[in-house]
Order: structure tokens, then C-alpha cells, then sequence
């Protein structure tokens, strides 16, 4: 049972985190796998590439969700808030992809490489599914995917990271940055969703996205631990990445 405020009324956030904790384990367990594996200095450019495929799609996801609000009308008194809130943070979101782009460059992969290796699967799951609460249900839903997403790593973390792996944390700037400009997204994030009058239908909506966010996410890590063991032992599976009959790593 999540801690009640003064009131000993649960709040939106307390509620919200207390089910994501429990139903995160399988996740928070395939990070630790990817950030601890012993070959991490070579899966690093196979995380980035996950993380660009879900990056470049934020903003175009958040200015989507102001359009369904401002479609939608002022019938719902949270549609003009949530229609501001999306701008604003797809206005926040615009360049974080080119950030990707420059750590893999640093890394040795063009660009192009980058731009046209076909997205993982579970990549499109995870964002298509925000496509469809949004239009279908409601924008609110994707309130559930930042409530997941909206958690960066920590600068003493990837200081370590950095010094366990030899990858210099000049080649980590989009972890570099999130930590430096977001370590209180998660407390701001959820003190919005406690000020807003959200009804039972929109709070188990958000519910139900951040959930299935969580998810999806499980799909994308483990697809970038499996892709990596098939790189690495290419005679056992072949990669269902191909351009120009190239295999693209």
C-alpha cells in the first residue's frame, strides 16, 4: 500500500508508482542486464540504436497528442492543459535523436547506418500503442508512457559505467544530459498528476498505458540483448536487419 499524504488521501502519483513498482521487476532486471553485461563496451552502439528508435519518435508522438486535444474540443476541461503540456515537452524532446545520432557517431556508426536500419518491432509496439490510446481513447494515455519513461540515469551511475567499460562519458552525452537536466522530472512529473482532477476512467487509463508501456519496453531490451547474441555468434541466427544485402550491426 503506497504512503498516504496528510490527508490519508492516496494521491494519483503514490497510487500510480506503487502498481509500476510491482509490475517493473522484469524490466528494472533486463536494464541491469544490458548496463552490467560484460561486453556492454560492445552492446553500448546496440543500446543507442534501441533507445534512437524510441528518441525520434517522442516529439512527433507528444505534437499528435496536442492535435487529438485541440480535435477533441473543450468538452473535457483537461483537454487545453494537456494540449500546453505536449507542446511544450515535444518543444523539450526535438533534438534528443541528434543527440543519439552524435554518441554513435563517436562511436564509429555513420549515420546513414543509423537511418536506415529498419526500427526493432518491439520499437513500433511500444510507440504504436500510445498511437492508438491517444486516438482512440484518449491523449491522456501517454501521461502513462512519460510516467515510465521519465526516469533518466544518474551521473555518479554513469560516471561508473564509464570507468568499468572504458567508454568515455563524452560518447554518453544523451545519458550525460538527461541526468544533468532531469533529475527532478520524476517529482515535477508527478506533482502535475496529483494537481490534475482526473477521473477513474482517465487515472486507470494512464494506469493501464504505463503498464503497457512497461511492457513493450521488456520486448525492446530483450530484443536488444538477443540481437546482440545474434551479431555475435552469426552462424546460430541470422539478423533481420538488412539493407542493400548488407547485415547491419
Amino acid at each position: 500500500m503506497p504512503n498516504q499524504g496528510e490527508t490519508g488521501i492516496v494521491t494519483h502519483s503514490q497510487r500510480l508508482r506503487a502498481i509500476l513498482s510491482l509490475a517493473q521487476t522484469r524490466l528494472s532486471s533486463l536494464i541491469h542486464e544490458v548496463w552490467f553485461h560484460p561486453r556492454f563496451d560492445e552492446l553500448y552502439p546496440e543500446f543507442l540504436f534501441a533507445m534512437y528508435g524510441v528518441t525520434m519518435a517522442s516529439a512527433p508522438a507528444m505534437r499528435l497528442a496536442a492535435r487529438c486535444c485541440a480535435e477533441a474540443g473543450n468538452d473535457d476541461p483537461l483537454n487545453p492543459w494537456l494540449r500546453d503540456y505536449y507542446l511544450e515537452h515535444a518543444a523539450e524532446e526535438e533534438d534528443h535523436g541528434e543527440w543519439l545520432l552524435l554518441d554513435l557517431g563517436s562511436l564509429g556508426v555513420a549515420r546513414e547506418r543509423v537511418l536506415e536500419r529498419l526500427p526493432y518491432p518491439s520499437v513500433a509496439a511500444l510507440v504504436g500503442s500510445q498511437y492508438y490510446w491517444m486516438q482512440h481513447v484518449h491523449p491522456i494515455a501517454y501521461l502513462g508512457f512519460i510516467a515510465v519513461l521519465e526516469a533518466p540515469a544518474q551521473m555518479e551511475f554513469l560516471q561508473e559505467v564509464s570507468k568499468r567499460t572504458g567508454i568515455p562519458l563524452e560518447f554518453m552525452s544523451c545519458h550525460v544530459r538527461h541526468a544533468e537536466l532531469d533529475p527532478g522530472h520524476v517529482a515535477e512529473f508527478d506533482a502535475t498528476l496529483d494537481s490534475l482532477p482526473l477521473t477513474p476512467e482517465q487515472r486507470d487509463l494512464i494506469t493501464v498505458s504505463a503498464i503497457t508501456t512497461i511492457g513493450h519496453l521488456e520486448r525492446v531490451f530483450t530484443d536488444i540483448l538477443e540481437h546482440f547474441e545474434r551479431i555475435g555468434h552469426p552462424v546460430s541466427a541470422a539478423t533481420i536487419f538488412t539493407a542493400g544485402g548488407k547485415v547491419l550491426v
